[in-house]
């Protein structure tokens, strides 16, 4: 697309359960992921061939209530609104855009964003609850959430959160900042909220593993710092089923969703 097409950052927040798909990421041919679906659908509205930048690779069975993606479309004549209605259309029934807007030329989903939230669910009970199959980790045994929540608070603040990444992540910078971690309990249902500028590979899932641990007393919430200030991932617990797992929100500086003045709007044109 030349500088001189006119054209416009879409914006869209999408929320979508991973069960039935191998991620957001598309990936090869024949392999089906909610990027692909999305990609697809907003091909058919706009009319001309696209590419979607989406906020954060969830794995295979993750969910997601605030999935952020951004694509830009030289198709100015179809309102926002209507935009939005249409892709639904053309989408499954476990996916849907809960919002399309414009953004500024610069905007990306991905690079721009500040930090993510994530929830993860665990279902305490000695029954598993079918209704809720995929949606949350099921855990037949009762977890001291006491305990838990000590150790969440230790994982609050900058550290190097290598101790908590999966080996896959060859990243070389493994300090991240969480500036929340909080674990709450409703009826037989625990949920374990993190909030951070930024994640290493599985690192939510293998901190709920490790919070599990502490809640079933096999060891303290001190295990926390020793993970930390050694960096190993031995000493941590398992990294957990991903589906209890969802992209909550995607957060991003309110500078830079501005859009600038439309010049021919303030001249009344």
């Amino acid at each position: 697309m030349s500088a001189q097409t006119p054209n416009r950052n879409i914006k869209m927040v999408i929320a979508y359960n991973g069960a039935a798909y191998h991620g957001w990421q598309r990936q090869a041919a024949g392999i089906d992921t909610v990027q692909e679906r999305v990609e697809t659908a907003a091909m058919h509205v706009v009319g001309h061939r696209l590419a979607i930048h989406g906020a954060g690779r969830t794995d295979a069975g993750v969910h997601a209530t605030g999935q952020v993606a951004n694509f830009h479309s030289s198709n100015m004549r179809i309102p926002l609104g209507g935009m939005r209605r249409a892709i639904n259309s053309r989408l499954p029934a476990d996916i849907a855009v809960r919002s399309a807007s414009e953004a500024p030329e610069g905007f990306q989903a991905s690079r721009s964003a500040v930090g993510k939230t994530y929830r993860y669910r665990i279902y305490t009970a000695p029954i598993r609850p079918v209704e809720l199959a995929a949606q949350v980790l099921h855990y037949w045994r009762p977890l001291d959430v006491e305990l838990m929540q000590a150790g969440a608070r230790r994982l609050v603040g900058t550290h190097d959160f290598a101790g908590f990444a999966t080996s896959a992540d060859k990243r070389e910078d493994t300090v991240r900042t969480i500036y929340r971690c909080e674990v709450a309990r409703a009826g037989p249902e625990i949920e374990v909220a993190v909030r951070g500028n930024g994640f290493l590979y599985n690192m939510v899932r293998n901190i709920v593993g490790t919070l599990m641990d502490v809640g079933r007393r096999r060891w303290g919430p001190r295990q926390i710092d020793a993970i930390l200030e050694t960096r190993d991932r031995r000493l941590g617990g398992p990294c957990v089923l991903p589906d209890g797992l969802t992209l909550v929100c995607v957060h991003y500086r309110p500078e830079d969703l501005q859009m600038a003045p439309n010049p021919l709007k303030t001249q009344g044109i």
